[in-house]
């Protein structure tokens, strides 16, 4: 065992290094949230997309330091559920209300579901399954409410999607961590880069460009078949326990 009190030390700068790291999320959502409220919704998108690179950075980080081992007396999953809430919900809902991604007589009500729900789901102990699945839909509506926004789906489209992942919050169904999920985790990163690459570019040029709406539009369509692909395999387990012989 190393006692060497510079070489700890050092390693204790480095964990602090990192939940500085992950702090520093609440500024970035912070800006953001004063570019929602400032009426700047490309701005603000680019400031989600800056929090979300922050957000995937800092756990492999904090993994590789052995921060937990380091700093025993700070919780960094606590410091990095607060900042998720912060600008993965509640960011994202000041901007669905905002820039008018729902209907305007129910845009109130569902924003105010979204924070309830999403709430309760950062308060779940079940939050991640052995493999790095999330369990229910893990409140990242950073990903969701821009995506609407940039496709310019119909109000109701919207409303039906914000509607659906409510429910599906605070379910059983298992969603991928694109970098925690070991299977297709190539494929996983070159989707989720090829969205936030679409998103950045859309939120810069100022205009409409279609092909990148459609390269947008691929990850989430990613996401919904590694979802099915998983009910559907863990559906041919349970049948195939129920048809063995007793």
């Amino acid at each position: 065992m190393i006692t060497d009190p510079v070489y700890s030390r050092r390693h204790r700068n480095a964990a602090w290094a990192v939940h500085s790291l992950t702090a520093s999320g609440v500024i970035v959502g912070y800006v953001g949230l004063n570019s929602v409220i400032e009426g700047h919704a490309r701005a603000a998108m680019l400031w989600l997309v800056a929090a979300l690179v922050l957000d995937g950075i800092d756990g492999p980080i904090a993994r590789k330091l052995d921060v937990r081992r380091r700093t025993p007396e700070f919780d960094g999953n606590a410091l990095d559920l607060i900042i998720d809430y912060f600008t993965c919900t509640i960011v994202p809902v000041a901007f669905l209300y905002r820039f008018d991604v729902l209907p305007e007589v129910v845009g109130g009500p569902t924003g105010f579901a979204i924070l309830f729900i999403s709430a309760l789901w950062m308060a779940r102990r079940d939050q991640e399954t052995a493999d790095g699945w999330f369990r229910g839909f893990p409140a990242e509506w950073n990903m969701i409410i821009p995506t609407l926004y940039l496709l310019r789906t119909p109000e109701g489209v919207n409303l039906v999607v914000c509607l659906l992942f409510c429910a599906l919050t605070l379910g059983r169904v298992e969603f991928p961590h694109p970098v925690s999920v070991r299977e297709r985790r190539p494929v996983s990163l070159a989707f989720l880069s090829a969205w936030l690459g679409s998103m950045v570019a859309l939120a810069i040029a100022q205009r409409t460009i279609g092909w990148l709406r459609v390269v947008l539009a691929v990850a989430p369509v990613w996401m919904a078949y590694q979802v099915i692909a998983r009910l559907a395999g863990r559906r041919s387990r349970h049948d195939a326990d129920v048809s063995l012989p007793l």
